[in-house]
């Protein structure tokens, strides 16, 4: 045998024991047992983009967001499948009741070979009630020329609305109108009301503020009672009344 030839052979052993001890996708890991519910090995993993990094991680999202669903589908059968759209619903936590549809939308047709995966999303659009709900996916598949319906686990979120900041710009837009309506208000009332009430005001306190009329300077003469007086100084006075 020649050289070469062995250490191709040595090559090709190689790579395959590296093939052989690589890790497996999570998606792949354990051994698959069909059941009447789920009779295919047709398997599907979803994680909330910049959400969570772990399937067991509660989501906190905020009206007004749109999430995105980032897929992973295997496919452990022998023979190939096609993805042709994603869907769902919200239900209940404590009931189980269904609240919300999430609308289908079309995905690729992707083409899945036997033990292959592949990746894909679903965007959704958040504008809810504020409380808990459990996202439940479905995903749209033709296998062996069969249109089938796959769940995957459910994920629990808490929605709920924005906080607001004061200097959020729409706030700020509103409180500048809401001023603005508040001053054209209280200048209409003045314009109709206070004007002529102030008016009427300064009137009667120019009233108060004029001066009273001063006493004349000349006094009319007192007169004196006489009666005690002597006769002789009443007639003096007689007399010098007499002569001016």
């Amino acid at each position: 045998m020649k050289l070469s030839t062995v250490f191709a052979s040595l090559a090709l052993a190689v790579s395959a024991l590296c093939a052989d001890t690589k890790e497996k996708p999570d998606i792949v890991k354990g051994n698959f047992k069909p059941t009447a519910e789920k009779p295919f090995d047709l398997r599907v993993e979803y994680l909330i983009k910049d959400k969570q990094e772990v399937p067991s991680a509660i989501v906190d999202i905020e009206n007004g967001e749109t999430i995105s669903l980032n897929y992973k589908f295997y496919n452990g059968e022998d023979e190939e499948c096609t993805v042709l759209g994603v869907g769902g619903k919200l239900i209940s936590p404590v009931t189980g009741d269904v609240l919300y549809n999430i609308t289908a939308s079309n995905i690729g047709p992707l083409s899945v070979a036997s033990q292959d995966i592949v990746e894909f999303s679903q965007n959704i659009g958040i504008d809810l009630n504020p409380d808990s709900y459990l996202v439940v996916p479905s995903i749209y598949v033709v296998f062996k020329e069969q249109l089938m319906m796959l769940g995957s686990r459910n994920q629990l979120i808490q929605v709920d609305d924005p906080k607001i900041s004061i200097f959020n710009p729409k706030l700020l837009v509103l409180e500048a109108v809401l001023v603005s309506s508040l001053v054209g208000v209280a200048y209409l009332l003045y314009s109709l009301f206070g004007a002529n009430y102030f008016g009427t005001v300064k009137k009667d306190a120019k009233k108060q503020k004029l001066p009273a009329d001063k006493p004349s300077k000349k006094q009319a003469p007192q007169k004196v009672d006489e009666s005690w007086l002597p006769e002789t100084h009443l007639k003096t006075k007689r007399r010098t009344a007499k002569k001016n």
